[in-house]
Protein backbone atom coordinates (compact mmCIF):
# COMPACT_ATOMS: atom_id res chain seq x y z
CA UNK A 1 0.00 0.00 0.00
CA UNK A 2 1.45 3.35 -1.19
CA UNK A 3 2.05 5.58 1.85
CA UNK A 4 0.65 9.36 2.06
CA UNK A 5 2.96 11.99 2.74
CA UNK A 6 0.22 15.36 3.29
CA UNK A 7 0.90 18.62 4.42
CA UNK A 8 0.88 22.39 3.78
CA UNK A 9 2.69 24.62 1.45
CA UNK A 10 4.66 26.17 3.79
CA UNK A 11 4.70 25.94 7.41
CA UNK A 12 5.31 29.27 9.47
CA UNK A 13 2.01 31.78 8.60
CA UNK A 14 1.57 34.58 10.96
CA UNK A 15 -2.24 34.17 10.54
CA UNK A 16 -1.93 30.70 11.73
CA UNK A 17 -0.25 31.65 15.35
CA UNK A 18 -3.84 32.18 16.46
CA UNK A 19 -5.74 29.70 14.66
CA UNK A 20 -3.52 26.89 14.31
CA UNK A 21 -0.58 26.58 16.59
CA UNK A 22 -1.01 26.51 20.20
CA UNK A 23 0.00 30.30 22.07
CA UNK A 24 2.90 28.63 23.84
CA UNK A 25 4.43 28.01 20.68
CA UNK A 26 6.88 30.53 19.26
CA UNK A 27 8.48 30.47 16.15
CA UNK A 28 11.26 28.30 16.81
CA UNK A 29 9.09 25.68 18.27
CA UNK A 30 6.68 25.87 14.65
CA UNK A 31 7.62 22.91 12.88
CA UNK A 32 8.27 20.98 15.78
CA UNK A 33 4.45 21.14 17.01
CA UNK A 34 3.68 20.87 13.19
CA UNK A 35 5.21 17.66 12.46
CA UNK A 36 2.97 16.63 15.39
CA UNK A 37 -0.01 17.28 13.15
CA UNK A 38 1.01 16.37 9.40
CA UNK A 39 3.86 13.84 8.26
CA UNK A 40 5.26 15.99 5.57
CA UNK A 41 5.64 19.39 4.46
CA UNK A 42 6.42 21.47 1.48
CA UNK A 43 9.30 23.97 1.71
CA UNK A 44 8.58 27.13 -0.16
CA UNK A 45 11.26 29.37 1.36
CA UNK A 46 14.05 27.66 -0.04
CA UNK A 47 12.76 29.48 -3.62
CA UNK A 48 14.64 32.54 -2.35
CA UNK A 49 18.07 30.57 -1.89
CA UNK A 50 19.86 27.98 -0.54
CA UNK A 51 19.29 27.31 3.06
CA UNK A 52 21.65 27.88 5.42
CA UNK A 53 23.49 24.68 7.17
CA UNK A 54 22.09 25.17 10.97
CA UNK A 55 18.88 26.02 8.98
CA UNK A 56 18.92 22.31 7.60
CA UNK A 57 20.18 20.54 11.02
CA UNK A 58 16.98 22.80 12.58
CA UNK A 59 14.62 21.16 9.92
CA UNK A 60 16.08 17.45 11.17
CA UNK A 61 16.43 17.66 14.49
CA UNK A 62 12.74 19.22 14.61
CA UNK A 63 10.94 16.43 13.26
CA UNK A 64 10.36 12.39 13.91
CA UNK A 65 11.08 9.32 11.87
CA UNK A 66 8.93 8.92 9.05
CA UNK A 67 8.48 12.68 8.25
CA UNK A 68 9.34 14.07 4.64
CA UNK A 69 10.27 17.51 3.44
CA UNK A 70 9.56 18.19 -0.18
CA UNK A 71 11.96 21.05 -1.14
CA UNK A 72 11.18 23.66 -3.63
CA UNK A 73 13.99 24.56 -5.60
CA UNK A 74 15.71 28.24 -5.84
CA UNK A 75 14.73 30.67 -8.18
CA UNK A 76 18.08 30.67 -9.52
CA UNK A 77 18.08 27.04 -11.24
CA UNK A 78 14.57 27.38 -12.91
CA UNK A 79 12.60 30.79 -13.29
CA UNK A 80 14.87 33.60 -13.94
CA UNK A 81 15.53 33.96 -17.76
CA UNK A 82 18.21 32.13 -19.03
CA UNK A 83 19.35 28.58 -20.29
CA UNK A 84 18.39 25.81 -18.09
CA UNK A 85 21.64 24.30 -19.02
CA UNK A 86 24.35 27.28 -18.59
CA UNK A 87 26.44 25.74 -15.88
CA UNK A 88 25.78 28.01 -12.78
CA UNK A 89 22.44 26.41 -12.89
CA UNK A 90 23.39 23.06 -13.08
CA UNK A 91 25.87 23.97 -9.91
CA UNK A 92 23.26 25.33 -7.96
CA UNK A 93 21.20 22.42 -8.26
CA UNK A 94 23.93 20.14 -7.29
CA UNK A 95 25.07 22.29 -4.56
CA UNK A 96 20.98 22.32 -3.09
CA UNK A 97 21.25 18.55 -3.20
CA UNK A 98 24.57 18.61 -1.14
CA UNK A 99 23.08 21.27 1.41
CA UNK A 100 19.99 18.78 1.79
CA UNK A 101 21.81 15.64 2.09
CA UNK A 102 21.90 15.92 6.57
CA UNK A 103 17.92 15.73 6.09
CA UNK A 104 18.73 11.98 4.97
CA UNK A 105 15.87 9.68 5.03
CA UNK A 106 13.62 13.08 5.78
CA UNK A 107 14.21 14.52 2.52
CA UNK A 108 11.14 13.42 0.05
CA UNK A 109 10.60 14.93 -3.18
CA UNK A 110 12.73 18.29 -4.48
CA UNK A 111 10.21 20.39 -6.37
CA UNK A 112 11.25 21.98 -10.45
CA UNK A 113 8.88 24.80 -10.95
CA UNK A 114 9.12 25.93 -14.21
CA UNK A 115 7.09 29.40 -14.67
CA UNK A 116 5.17 30.38 -17.82
CA UNK A 117 8.41 31.87 -19.45
CA UNK A 118 10.03 28.29 -19.65
CA UNK A 119 8.40 26.82 -22.71
CA UNK A 120 9.06 23.15 -25.18
CA UNK A 121 11.53 25.23 -26.87
CA UNK A 122 13.55 24.74 -24.48
CA UNK A 123 13.52 20.80 -24.24
CA UNK A 124 17.14 19.99 -24.49
CA UNK A 125 18.03 22.29 -21.57
CA UNK A 126 15.60 20.85 -19.66
CA UNK A 127 17.51 17.22 -20.41
CA UNK A 128 20.64 18.80 -19.17
CA UNK A 129 19.31 19.86 -15.92
CA UNK A 130 17.40 16.40 -15.56
CA UNK A 131 20.43 14.15 -16.61
CA UNK A 132 21.85 16.66 -13.32
CA UNK A 133 19.39 15.77 -11.03
CA UNK A 134 19.35 12.14 -12.08
CA UNK A 135 22.62 11.91 -10.95
CA UNK A 136 22.04 13.51 -7.58
CA UNK A 137 20.10 9.95 -6.75
CA UNK A 138 17.50 12.10 -5.28
CA UNK A 139 13.56 12.18 -6.15
CA UNK A 140 12.39 14.93 -7.89
CA UNK A 141 9.43 16.29 -9.32
CA UNK A 142 8.65 19.09 -12.01
CA UNK A 143 5.53 21.50 -12.46
CA UNK A 144 4.92 22.97 -15.58
CA UNK A 145 3.18 26.34 -16.09
CA UNK A 146 3.09 26.76 -20.22
CA UNK A 147 1.04 24.57 -21.96
CA UNK A 148 3.59 23.82 -24.47
CA UNK A 149 5.43 20.98 -22.36
CA UNK A 150 2.29 18.65 -22.67
CA UNK A 151 3.27 16.54 -25.51
CA UNK A 152 4.58 12.90 -25.49
CA UNK A 153 7.96 13.49 -25.39
CA UNK A 154 8.21 15.43 -21.92
CA UNK A 155 6.35 12.54 -20.19
CA UNK A 156 9.28 10.37 -21.71
CA UNK A 157 11.97 12.56 -20.66
CA UNK A 158 10.02 12.22 -16.81
CA UNK A 159 9.91 8.89 -17.23
CA UNK A 160 13.58 8.01 -17.92
CA UNK A 161 14.57 9.78 -15.11
CA UNK A 162 11.68 8.74 -12.60
CA UNK A 163 10.56 12.30 -12.66
CA UNK A 164 6.96 12.93 -11.59
CA UNK A 165 5.16 15.18 -13.18
CA UNK A 166 2.71 17.35 -10.51
CA UNK A 167 -0.35 17.21 -10.30
CA UNK A 168 -1.54 20.96 -9.77
CA UNK A 169 -5.52 21.90 -9.01
CA UNK A 170 -5.12 25.72 -9.60
CA UNK A 171 -7.22 28.74 -11.06
CA UNK A 172 -6.22 29.47 -14.48
CA UNK A 173 -3.71 32.58 -14.92
CA UNK A 174 -6.74 34.85 -16.39
CA UNK A 175 -9.08 34.38 -13.84
CA UNK A 176 -6.67 34.41 -10.83
CA UNK A 177 -7.82 37.38 -8.83
CA UNK A 178 -11.97 37.70 -10.34
CA UNK A 179 -13.76 37.19 -7.53
CA UNK A 180 -15.77 33.65 -6.83
CA UNK A 181 -19.16 34.42 -8.38
CA UNK A 182 -17.46 35.44 -12.19
CA UNK A 183 -15.34 32.63 -12.20
CA UNK A 184 -16.84 31.22 -15.26
CA UNK A 185 -17.86 26.93 -15.45
CA UNK A 186 -14.77 24.95 -15.69
CA UNK A 187 -11.87 27.60 -15.18
CA UNK A 188 -10.70 25.23 -12.35
CA UNK A 189 -10.55 21.86 -14.56
CA UNK A 190 -7.40 20.25 -13.73
CA UNK A 191 -5.31 19.04 -16.91
CA UNK A 192 -4.41 15.58 -15.98
CA UNK A 193 -0.72 14.84 -16.53
CA UNK A 194 0.17 11.58 -17.32
CA UNK A 195 2.38 8.84 -14.61
CA UNK A 196 5.79 9.31 -15.16
CA UNK A 197 7.11 7.95 -11.45
CA UNK A 198 7.02 5.85 -8.91
CA UNK A 199 5.67 8.54 -6.81
CA UNK A 200 2.61 11.39 -7.21
CA UNK A 201 2.78 14.31 -6.62
CA UNK A 202 0.02 17.05 -6.14
CA UNK A 203 -0.50 20.68 -5.40
CA UNK A 204 -3.68 22.11 -4.20
CA UNK A 205 -2.80 25.69 -4.81
CA UNK A 206 -6.78 27.22 -5.91
CA UNK A 207 -6.52 31.34 -6.71
CA UNK A 208 -3.47 32.53 -4.71
CA UNK A 209 -3.95 35.95 -2.68
CA UNK A 210 -7.66 35.85 -3.02
CA UNK A 211 -8.20 35.39 1.02
CA UNK A 212 -6.35 38.31 2.78
CA UNK A 213 -7.89 36.23 6.86
CA UNK A 214 -5.55 33.28 6.52
CA UNK A 215 -6.47 31.74 10.00
CA UNK A 216 -9.84 30.51 8.58
CA UNK A 217 -11.18 28.67 6.00
CA UNK A 218 -13.36 30.34 3.70
CA UNK A 219 -14.52 27.75 1.23
CA UNK A 220 -15.37 24.16 1.70
CA UNK A 221 -13.87 22.17 -1.26
CA UNK A 222 -15.06 18.93 0.46
CA UNK A 223 -16.45 17.77 -3.07
CA UNK A 224 -13.34 19.05 -4.99
CA UNK A 225 -11.20 16.90 -2.97
CA UNK A 226 -13.59 14.20 -3.46
CA UNK A 227 -12.98 13.99 -6.76
CA UNK A 228 -9.27 14.48 -6.47
CA UNK A 229 -8.81 11.67 -3.84
CA UNK A 230 -10.66 9.46 -6.45
CA UNK A 231 -8.75 9.95 -9.28
CA UNK A 232 -5.35 9.56 -6.97
CA UNK A 233 -6.67 6.22 -6.04
CA UNK A 234 -7.81 4.64 -9.20
CA UNK A 235 -4.44 5.78 -10.17
CA UNK A 236 -2.86 3.83 -7.35
CA UNK A 237 -4.95 0.81 -8.14
CA UNK A 238 -3.74 0.64 -11.94
CA UNK A 239 0.26 1.13 -11.11
CA UNK A 240 1.17 1.54 -7.38
CA UNK A 241 3.17 3.89 -6.36
CA UNK A 242 6.31 2.68 -3.94
CA UNK A 243 7.74 5.91 -3.66
CA UNK A 244 4.28 7.05 -1.81
CA UNK A 245 2.32 9.49 -2.32
CA UNK A 246 3.28 13.22 -2.00
CA UNK A 247 -0.14 15.98 -1.83
CA UNK A 248 0.29 19.70 0.03
CA UNK A 249 -2.38 22.33 0.68
CA UNK A 250 -2.00 26.12 -0.14
CA UNK A 251 -4.04 28.62 1.88
CA UNK A 252 -5.01 29.68 -1.59
CA UNK A 253 -7.02 26.88 -1.88
CA UNK A 254 -10.08 27.20 0.59
CA UNK A 255 -8.01 30.35 3.18
CA UNK A 256 -6.76 27.74 5.52
CA UNK A 257 -3.96 25.27 4.31
CA UNK A 258 -4.37 23.24 7.38
CA UNK A 259 -7.77 22.68 7.78
CA UNK A 260 -8.04 21.77 3.84
CA UNK A 261 -5.21 19.12 4.82
CA UNK A 262 -6.81 17.57 7.31
CA UNK A 263 -10.16 17.63 5.44
CA UNK A 264 -8.75 15.49 2.58
CA UNK A 265 -6.98 13.27 5.35
CA UNK A 266 -10.13 12.82 6.83
CA UNK A 267 -11.62 11.77 3.65
CA UNK A 268 -8.49 9.51 3.17
CA UNK A 269 -9.44 7.69 6.19
CA UNK A 270 -12.87 7.06 5.50
CA UNK A 271 -14.06 9.32 8.04
CA UNK A 272 -16.78 12.01 8.29
CA UNK A 273 -15.80 15.75 7.54
CA UNK A 274 -16.30 18.35 10.24
CA UNK A 275 -19.28 20.28 8.98
CA UNK A 276 -18.70 23.80 8.99
CA UNK A 277 -21.35 26.32 8.03
CA UNK A 278 -19.69 27.64 4.65
CA UNK A 279 -21.31 28.94 1.69
CA UNK A 280 -19.84 29.03 -2.03
CA UNK A 281 -19.77 28.77 -5.42
CA UNK A 282 -19.29 25.65 -6.33
CA UNK A 283 -15.77 24.87 -7.61
CA UNK A 284 -16.97 22.74 -9.91
CA UNK A 285 -19.76 24.45 -11.80
CA UNK A 286 -20.63 22.08 -14.26
CA UNK A 287 -23.38 19.06 -14.06
CA UNK A 288 -20.86 16.47 -14.31
CA UNK A 289 -17.48 16.21 -12.19
CA UNK A 290 -14.23 16.84 -14.22
CA UNK A 291 -12.39 14.33 -16.46
CA UNK A 292 -9.36 13.83 -17.45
Amino acid sequence: MSRWHLGTIGFSHGDWQRSFYPSRIRAAGRLGWYATQFNAVELDATARGLPRPEQVEHWRQAVPPGFRFAVLAPDGVLRVPGRLDAAPRLRQLERLVERLLPLGNHLGVILLRLNEEIRHQRFGELQALLAVAAATGQRFAVQFAHPSWWQAETAELLSEHNVAWVYVDAADRGIAHRPADRVPAGAYRPRLPPRTADFLYARWLGRPRQFTDLGREHLNPDARLAWWLQLLQQELNARPAPGGVFGFFSNGYAGHGPATCRRFRQLLRGEPVNEVPLSQVPLFRDDQPPRG
